[in-house]
């Protein structure tokens, strides 16, 4: 397969995804910053750095752009890290709460930190995300402060496939087997685009992962921009529009390999690539090894979904 071929084949964030929650999801990024260090987090939360966040006006100008007409219909993000850390989360929700309906309205979060009252009356529990890894107290919060969530992840680990291994350092993979691969990549097919911020300006991604990676590299002056300016219906484009993010970012993404990756909360390995070896520096590096990856064999046997959700049932 070529990037004609794969272009074609990916989905915008126009594009309904009939696998997930009304038929797709787009992320508000509001900051990295997380209690938690969780291994191979997505957005790069246990990687050392001080965390950005988005500032209240820029997330009025993100929400706007979702209400042009015609509005975004799938479910609106506010997505970390763990957003209630952030100094001005009730002021976000205020926002959140003035632009987007609340069917639509979803919290990615691991720890509400006294904030359950506001999200109870923020967020759509139905179109939620919350995964306490292992955090009895925060379990124990969400349901006294937000009764009608349903968190997870109480009795067992998740895992996530590592993000930050490259496609393009893999020796034993050939362009043709990468395209095949960026085709159906389940971020792209089932979950989210993003709008955050790179270089204090506000951008759009087809995708939350192709985010991750210019946030980390930000500071890197030759590094690209490719973000989409936030403008009203900026979302409601083609591929065609996306194109240069998928040439650029996907080749520098591992998730479309499905390595095994290890246990989000009780994991010792982290690996990565040489693409982005340079910033792979733990904010919690006591009793982990990093593991430096060149070829696909190295990380095992694919799995069937590189990031593994769990059961709200106790076992």
């Amino acid at each position: 397969m070529n990037f004609e071929q794969a272009l074609k084949l990916m989905k915008s964030p126009r594009d309904l995804r009939p696998v997930i929650w009304r038929g797709g999801v787009l992320q508000i990024w509001v900051t990295r910053a997380c209690d938690m260090a969780c291994t191979h987090c997505t957005q790069a939360s246990h990687l050392a750095g001080k965390p950005a966040m988005m500032t209240p006006g820029q997330f009025e100008i993100a929400c706007q752009s979702l209400r042009s007409v015609p509005p975004y219909w799938g479910v609106v993000g506010m997505f970390g890290g763990n957003p209630c850390v952030h100094p001005e989360f009730e002021h976000l929700c205020e926002i959140m709460r003035k632009y987007i309906p609340f069917d639509q309205r979803g919290l990615w979060s691991n720890n509400l930190f006294g904030q359950g009252k506001i999200c109870r009356k923020t967020f759509n529990p139905d179109v939620s995300n919350l995964n306490v890894h292992q955090n009895q107290k925060a379990y124990e919060e969400m349901l006294e402060d937000w009764p009608l969530c349903e968190p997870k992840g109480l009795w067992e680990d998740s895992r996530h496939s590592p993000t930050l291994v490259a496609m393009q350092d893999m020796e034993d993979m050939t362009d043709e087997e990468r395209f095949e691969l960026i085709s159906d990549c389940d971020v792209n097919q089932r979950w989210s685009a993003l709008i955050g911020v790179f270089r204090g300006e506000l951008r759009g991604y087809f995708c939350e992962l192709a985010f991750t990676q210019a946030e980390l590299h930000e500071r890197e002056p030759d590094y690209p921009d490719y973000g989409v300016e936030i403008q009203p219906g900026w979302w409601n484009r083609g591929m065609e529009a996306f194109k240069d993010q998928v040439r650029f970012h996907c080749f520098q993404c591992g998730h479309p390999l499905r390595g095994q990756g290890d246990w989000a909360n009780t994991g010792k390995t982290e690996q990565v690539s040489k693409t982005h070896a340079a910033i792979y520096r733990l904010k919690r590096p006591a009793g982990k090894r990093i593991q430096l990856i060149s070829r696909r064999a190295e990380l095992g046997e694919p799995v069937s979904a590189a990031t593994q959700y769990l059961s709200t049932e106790a076992p």
